[in-house]
């Protein structure tokens, strides 16, 4: 296991490593974005099995990891609704956010959910939904957004 130190250490690689946005909402797969806190224990204790699954799943699937907490990323909280951390947005090749697990998720829950999103089936663990009775597209002219 890896210290909270080390934990931190690891999302903020994993942050610096990740995928642009841009680019993982336009390449035609689908993306897993994870808001995580350098203050979150959830957070720290989850980074290695996140990091593992993108080390099983990264040809399939985009991963973006994101501070929730950093003003910067402030709009991108917004725009995901994000109101827990962690606060993992499943998001299909369509740009369609499919559920948000938030707080601490079990490995084989992660896996499970990866695995449906990946084979565009249903996830079987549905979450939070931010988007509930309005447009589950974060894009809403994909071939304008991705100059298609």
């Amino acid at each position: 296991h890896f210290q909270p130190a080390s934990s931190v250490m690891l999302l903020k690689e994993m942050e610096k490593e990740s995928i642009g946005l841009k680019q993982a909402l336009c390449n035609g797969k689908p993306t897993i974005i994870d808001f995580y806190a350098d203050w979150c224990e959830n957070c720290k204790s989850m980074a290695p099995t996140f990091r593992q699954m993108e080390f099983l799943y990264d040809k399939n699937v985009n991963f973006v990891t994101i501070d929730g907490s950093n003003p910067a990323n402030s709009k991108l909280v917004e725009t995901f609704r994000v109101d827990g951390i962690p606060h993992i947005a499943f998001i299909s090749d369509q740009t369609e956010v499919k559920t948000a697990l938030v707080g601490a998720v079990p490995k084989e829950v992660l896996k499970s959910e990866i695995e449906a999103l990946i084979s565009n089936r249903v996830l079987p663990y549905e979450g939070y939904d931010a988007f509930e009775e309005e447009s589950h597209f974060i894009i809403r002219d994909k071939g304008k957004f991705c100059n298609l």
